[in-house]
């Protein structure tokens, strides 16, 4: 933090000294500061809901198999065990243009062939079908060990009572659940907001600036153009917006759940 206050550059000879908050001051003008901002919070948001929706759902699916849940929830374990290297450089060779299988499948459907990651329009939404794919059996097993530790009891008790299935999701089981489901999302919003492996990999930061995410910009300032000073106050930044992001969603999540079950209540007495 003391080098955010400071004009510290590698490759300066004249000695750092205390400029106080400029350095936070030019953030306020920087373009590429809001725009990977910007391109990081429209990435955090798609990943955390895609992976939330689809992760809840495969969650109540495994916890149904009457046998192997422990046997698919280990298998599931595997794409989030790959180090960044060798998810890049297998996503790489799906993402070919000529002879990667994505773009195959998509021949053989009839269906138009895409640029991917060379793609200034696709190349984000590349990295989140990257990120999908290897953090959503992440989510899921959260959820699945959430969803094992509820008390069977009072959602069996509902179900008596004449609540249907999607009344007992809806007004049981998700609020019972929603303090799993904000440890998920604050984890999955911190690696989003400090994904930088994968974009060095895949993207570089480009088609441009495309995929220049708020931690790949740091990056670019302190080891491209060694403004060090500078790349410590977008750090301390990144740090000020997950933790207010992170208080955010619980303070959300700590809510009374009382609403909820008074209209589960007005909705069965309906």
């Amino acid at each position: 933090m003391r080098l955010s206050f400071t004009n510290e550059a590698l490759l300066s000879v004249a000695p750092s000294r205390f400029i106080g908050l400029k350095n936070y001051a030019d953030l306020l003008h920087d373009s590429l500061f809001w725009s990977s901002l910007l391109i990081t919070l429209v990435f955090a948001a798609s990943v955390i809901t895609i992976q939330l929706g689809v992760g809840l759902a495969l969650a109540l699916a495994l916890d149904r198999l009457p046998r192997f849940q422990q046997v698919i929830a280990t298998v599931l374990l595997i794409p989030s065990i790959l180090s960044p290297s060798v998810v890049s450089f297998q996503w790489r060779a799906l993402f070919e243009y000529d002879s990667g299988v994505l773009n195959y499948v998509l021949r053989l459907l009839h269906l138009p062939v895409q640029t991917w990651t060379a793609s200034p329009k696709g190349a984000l939404w590349s990295l989140v079908l990257v990120d999908f794919w290897q953090w959503t059996p992440f989510m899921v097993l959260l959820l699945f060990a959430g969803l094992k530790s509820l008390p069977h009891s009072v959602l069996e008790a509902a179900r008596i009572d004449g609540s249907s299935g999607g009344q007992v999701l809806l007004f049981q089981t998700l609020p019972l659940l929603r303090r799993v489901i904000a440890v998920a999302v604050i984890l999955r919003l911190i690696g989003a907001f400090k994904l930088f492996d994968i974009i060095y990999m895949l993207t570089g930061g480009g088609p441009g600036t495309a995929t220049e995410s708020l931690p790949f910009y740091t990056y670019v300032q302190g080891f491209r153009y060694f403004t060090v000073g500078y790349s410590a106050a977008l750090s301390f930044v990144t740090l000020i917006l997950i933790t207010v992001l992170a208080r955010v969603i619980l303070g959300y999540m700590e809510r009374p759940i009382g609403r909820s079950l008074k209209a589960a209540v007005d909705v069965k007495a309906a």
